[in-house]
């Protein structure tokens, strides 16, 4: 910031004493409280849509469906509205409000506007409870505000709510008693999703729509490939195909990391990597089954793992002057 500044005293734009005036308020090392405050507005608004779930659930008999239904509708009516009002627009590229308490109304609207739409499937019982139509309208719903507001915590929620849909909340709680995480249709859900979210992302930069989106997109799309790659490891006869994969999409990943110069991918790709390696190598020395190297593996595993913190220490050094060369 401060060669900004230098910058414009080398051009007379601004005086000696002005440039003067701004060092020393730069040396102060005062900080903003702007993202503090819009961090207690956010949790501030989940807290209070928790709340009145909350409210809603425990006095739903006094209250009543309908009555929750139209003050939902109602809410969700006005605060669309003033979204709509002071929004520019539609647009293929980034646009924000004038003022960014409306980015956390529209935050706001969204999560009204899905819980009126699976509250009202649920009181209608629509298709015997099956709630992927729900999920499938809150999805397309939360998207169609992502994109016409430019929300990226609406796409957030639409994404979420898009997996949820193609099938990664299935039998949620039978998984949980059973412990059967290894379910092949969970990781085939999950690799499917984390494919599309990738062809998603490549088709918003082919056609340059909403490019500012890729880092949410594909920060889903290297977590659920990697999650759902670990999960195959569990396969009997599969799992090698499954690393194969994981290396595949790390390695892709990889390259994503240094073309945004995203050092929270690079962390994670070095991560799961590393315990994709570690997969691997156990199930080596499993194949061979030498008690000698078994005999060894307390011994030599400290030093394994300091000298793992230390790679990755020096990973994550070479990478960031890598990208600050490359700026």
């Amino acid at each position: 910031m401060n060669k900004i500044y230098d910058l414009l005293h080398a051009k007379n734009l601004i005086s000696k004493e002005q440039h003067q005036a701004i060092e020393e308020y730069s040396k102060l090392q005062l900080f903003s409280i702007r993202n503090e405050l819009l961090f207690l507005l956010y949790i501030s608004i989940l807290l209070f849509t928790t709340g009145v779930g909350i409210i809603i659930y425990k006095n739903i008999d006094t209250i009543g469906h309908t009555i929750l239904l139209i003050l939902l509708a109602v809410a969700t009516a006005l605060c669309l509205y003033f979204c709509k009002k002071k929004a520019v627009g539609f647009s293929k590229d980034e646009v924000k409000f004038e003022n960014p308490l409306y980015e956390y109304l529209v935050l706001f609207t969204t999560i009204l506007m899905c819980t009126f739409i699976g509250y009202f499937q649920y009181n209608l019982n629509f298709q015997d409870s099956n709630y992927s139509v729900a999920t499938l309208v809150s999805a397309v719903a939360a998207l169609g505000m992502a994109y016409y507001f430019d929300n990226k915590s609406a796409l957030t929620i639409g994404i979420t709510a898009l997996g949820s849909f193609i099938g990664l909340s299935i039998q949620v709680q039978t998984l949980i008693d059973n412990d059967n995480f290894d379910d092949p249709r969970i990781l085939f859900s999950g690799l499917v999703f984390g494919g599309l979210l990738m062809l998603w992302q490549f088709l918003s930069d082919k056609y340059a729509v909403k490019t500012h989106f890729s880092f949410v997109i594909l920060t889903f799309a290297l977590h659920l490939l990697a999650l759902s790659c670990f999960g195959g490891y569990f396969q009997n006869g599969f799992w090698i195909i499954y690393l194969a994969i994981l290396a595949a999409v790390l390695y892709y990943f990889y390259l994503k990391s240094v073309q945004f110069k995203a050092i929270s991918w690079y962390s994670f790709v070095l991560i799961y990597g590393y315990f994709g390696a570690n997969i691997l190598l156990f199930k080596v020395l499993e194949s061979i089954d030498l008690d000698l190297i078994y005999g060894f593996i307390p011994i030599l595993s400290p030093f394994y793992f300091i000298g793992s913190i230390i790679l990755f220490v020096k990973l994550i050094r070479d990478f960031k002057k890598k990208i600050n060369v490359s700026e």
